[in-house]
């Protein structure tokens, strides 16, 4: 399922609950609405990436952030939940920022269950500066797609959340740009066209040429919000490569020779290709028992199964079905994807090589 779907379906079943609940507490919200939207952006609550009501040293004393997602052991983002009975207010947002300014992290996410504000930290500043990317209410949380997958695992893990803030914030300045020179765009575009036209319509274009500045910065808006982006360089590393080198790339040689190629702009369904291909042309279950657990083989999550679960029972959070009625865990770092890729093609003797934003 596509993330705007399971969006749709997240906020219409939240903004049910709300209306059943609307002086939730705060502990309720959390579990009813907060913790579902962090699932649903690829954090398993219930691993080792969540830390609930993670320490941060301030000054003497030690406060609690609600949530930390960690990558790698080291915390990410940060969320700070309220109940639906509390209105949030400038207070809760500083709370947040001095979270993420004291430990260094990136994104910040404050959520009472019916509004949602996220927040990056600006590195381009050199003092610190954590810039509200997006606000929303609980009933346009699928039209903030673009802004939420930022804080999806996926990206963070691959890079691409950098990318879509920058996409965010080059359309912000654009509308602040329009709104401040909303007037001198209109009277510009009235002169030029009563130029043309006559002085007998100039109160008519003047009009126009506002609403369709207005208009405009809606569209940038609601574009931007909506639609994902797809980080480019050329290949000098600048920007502005050619989309089709922008794909992730993994080339299998054997002896120094590629024998296939398999691309994509996911990460994760490059990955499950690649197993693909191992399994149906190189006979990697042959080499491998099922379930798969990499590395020493002695850990309780599998890479690959018969059935999209662990041996313990466990979901696999965000597997994918592959070759041969097999299940592929897919919800991992970028580097973990590297390595279980290149470890299942050792079993077979080839080689990966990998091109692109890895």
């Amino acid at each position: 399922m596509m993330l705007r779907e399971e969006l749709v379906e997240y906020a219409e079943r939240s903004s049910n609950l709300i209306e059943d609940s609307p002086q939730m507490d705060e502990e309720n919200t959390k579990r009813k609405v907060i913790e579902p939207l962090i699932e649903t952006l690829g954090w398993d609550i219930l691993s080792s990436d969540v830390e609930l009501e993670y320490s941060v040293q301030m000054g003497s004393g030690t406060k609690k952030v609600d949530y930390a997602l960690k990558l790698e052991g080291a915390p990410v983002v940060f969320v700070e939940a309220k109940g639906c009975d509390t209105p949030l207010d400038q207070s809760h947002e500083n709370q947040l920022k001095s979270y993420m300014r004291q430990v260094g992290v990136d994104w910040g996410l404050l959520s009472n269950g019916r509004q949602f504000e996220i927040f990056r930290r600006d590195i381009s500043s050199t003092r610190p500066n954590e810039i509200s990317l997006a606000a929303f209410g609980i009933e346009t949380v699928p039209n903030n797609e673009h802004p939420l997958k930022a804080l999806s695992h996926d990206s963070i893990a691959s890079g691409e959340s950098r990318q879509i803030a920058k996409k965010i914030e080059a359309v912000q300045e654009a509308v602040q740009s329009l709104r401040e020179n909303k007037e001198t765009l209109a009277e510009d575009v009235t002169r030029v066209v009563t130029n043309v036209a006559g002085n007998s319509v100039s109160q008519l274009v003047e009009d126009q040429a506002k609403n369709f500045v207005d208009n405009l910065i809606d569209s940038l808006e609601e574009q931007t919000h909506r639609e994902a982006v797809t980080a480019s360089r050329d290949s000098g590393g600048n920007q502005n490569k050619r989309r089709e080198d922008r794909k992730y790339v993994i080339r299998f040689l054997r002896n120094g020779d590629e024998i296939q190629r398999v691309n994509g702009d996911v990460q994760s369904e490059v990955v499950a290709s690649a197993v693909e291909y191992l399994i149906q042309e190189e006979e990697l279950t042959d080499e491998i028992d099922i379930p798969y657990i990499p590395g020493t083989g002695r850990g309780n999550r599998a890479l690959i199964n018969h059935r999209p679960e662990h041996p313990n029972g466990n979901n696999m959070k965000g597997s994918k079905p592959i070759a041969g009625d097999f299940y592929l865990l897919t919800h991992m770092s970028s580097d973990d994807k590297i390595r279980y890729t290149m470890e299942l093609a050792d079993k077979v003797g080839i080689e990966p090589e990998f091109i692109g934003e890895w």
